[in-house]
């Protein structure tokens, strides 16, 4: 069967376990929507945190940047042969000429979108903070983000926060890597980091390392914006100087932790980790020689097809080391089996179910 929209259905039922953890706040890598339905997004969010108060902090994704008129029309007749295809008892032959047509159809969408010069990216990506969530949530619920970008310029979609674990503050700080050439984002970055010299963890949505389909498709593309966001961005990353210790990305539909260490073997910070399992359809290791990837030294220490968060905890020793405790939490898919239908996924994602996907420790 074609999809195209992606049903809320698993994502809630991974909302719904992540709020019986009850965690102080979370961190969505995100794709909050595949187009324009952030009603069902804010519904999941409205259902299982805004009663807990549950903060969630978001970055822009791009299936939030999906807009304009041609983009609508792709998006239209995309639609009506996708429905023709799932039609019951449609001949075969009619069936292969629509699928090429699907696919004829669906590298125009992509070609479209990718023209959209950044500037408007940019206009839309606050939209899509302010407008789209902020302006639509709960008040009393969603005023912590709002507050937030109230301390941001008019167009900023990237915004930074500080936690306190036993008296260790961690500085947050969330990028739109949709905007690798905006000069105002990557100077404000700079900035940030040389205002705050303890530890921090970086959240966007492009990974600027990875061995799924987006690492042969993006990475190996250098006009990409993924590439020239890694281009950039990453020279900063991966500088000790600046204290970054662990970098969470998405937008790869699995799980991947990669690293880089030393001659001794010990592993160097920061690491980088793609959480991409929230609820569309799984995804496995690119299909190009993934030797080509441009990985910096840095190796993947496998690719897991799961859908799963990184539940992470944070304490300081008695020398006020940060230490993070992070635990990899989900459901292992076979893709050569198929994924599970909704119903099945909600009676196996439940929290006395979950499988531990990865576990590992940071210290600083």
């Amino acid at each position: 069967m074609e999809t195209m929209e992606k049903t809320q259905v698993k994502h809630n039922a991974i909302a719904r376990v992540i709020r019986d953890l009850d965690p102080d706040f979370i961190l969505f890598s995100g794709d909050m929507i595949y187009y324009h339905e952030f009603e069902n997004f804010l519904t999941v969010i409205t259902n299982n945190y805004e009663d807990k108060m549950i903060p969630l902090y978001p970055v822009i994704g791009n299936h939030e940047l999906m807009f304009g008129e041609k983009v609508d029309t792709f998006i239209k007749d995309l639609r009506e042969k996708i429905d023709a295809i799932n039609k019951p008892g449609e001949p075969a032959p009619s069936h292969t000429k629509l699928l090429k047509e699907i696919e004829l159809l669906r590298g125009k969408l992509y070609k479209e979108i990718d023209s959209i010069m950044e500037a408007k990216l940019k206009k839309r990506s606050r939209q899509v903070l302010c407008e789209e969530i902020c302006d639509t949530l709960n008040p009393a619920y969603i005023s912590y983000l709002k507050e937030l970008l109230c301390e941001t310029a008019d167009e900023q979609s990237w915004y930074s926060f500080v936690k306190e674990a036993d008296r260790v503050k961690i500085k947050f700080i969330a990028l739109n890597s949709s905007l690798p050439d905006d000069e105002e984002q990557f100077q404000w970055f700079l900035a940030e980091l040389k205002q705050f010299r303890g530890p921090k963890i970086i959240f966007e949505h492009y990974p600027p390392y990875s061995i799924g389909h987006h690492g042969c498709t993006d990475l190996l593309n250098s006009k990409s914006k993924a590439a020239r966001f890694r281009d950039r961005y990453t020279k900063v990353f991966n500088n000790a100087s600046h204290n970054i210790i662990l970098v969470i990305s998405g937008h790869d539909h699995n799980y991947q932790r990669i690293v880089k260490t030393d001659r001794t073997g010990v592993v160097q910070l920061p690491i980088y980790i793609v959480s991409g399992g929230g609820g569309a359809d799984l995804a496995g290791q690119g299909e190009c020689d993934i030797s080509q990837i441009p990985l910096d030294g840095f190796q993947c220490l496998g690719l897991i097809t799961a859908y799963q968060f990184v539940d992470i905890t944070a304490h300081a020793d008695g020398e006020k080391n940060l230490i993070l405790k992070c635990k990899v939490l989900g459901l292992r898919c076979d893709l050569t089996k198929g994924l599970p239908d909704d119903d099945t996924f909600e009676r196996l994602f439940a929290q006395d179910r979950l499988e531990l996907i990865d576990d590992f420790i940071l210290r600083w």
